[in-house]
């Protein structure tokens, strides 16, 4: 029989250009980022998932031609053993690689930092793994 009691439940609130193929129209993909951010409770997970909301509908806003990266679909994780917080998954496409090699480590400045302190996310509860597209060759 299997244990549930080692089970993380993921459940996506944020759909993005990896799960809505019209969002990302001919843009080609140069890299890809996967960010995770840990709340210590509910509060703070709700505060993350309206900024990244807030964001989303800001760059959806954006004309095609300004539009360097896009959010991938955001995900909430949560251990059913643990009575509040979680993590919030979600991720960066980026189109542009100028624009990645000048953006991709924006998550570490003040800006950022102020931010996510806000939200109340910890400097520490933050991880960022980037991913360069590459093509294999035939």
């Amino acid at each position: 029989m299997m244990d549930l009691t080692d089970r993380l439940v993921r459940y996506r609130v944020l759909t993005g250009e990896n799960d809505d193929p019209a969002r990302r129209g001919t843009k080609n993909l140069v890299a890809r980022s996967e960010c995770a951010l840990t709340c210590s409770d509910q509060d703070g997970i709700d505060r993350v998932i309206a900024a990244l909301e807030s964001s989303d509908i800001q760059l959806k806003a954006r004309p095609a031609d300004e539009k360097f990266y896009d959010w991938q679909s955001t995900y909430v994780e949560v251990d059913p053993q643990r009575a509040t917080g979680g993590r919030i998954l979600f991720g960066v496409a980026w189109y542009d690689e100028a624009y990645f090699a000048e953006k991709s480590q924006a998550f570490g400045n003040d800006m950022h930092t102020h931010m996510f302190k806000a939200l109340g996310v910890e400097p520490g509860a933050v991880e960022v793994t980037h991913w360069r597209q590459t093509a294999i060759a035939a």
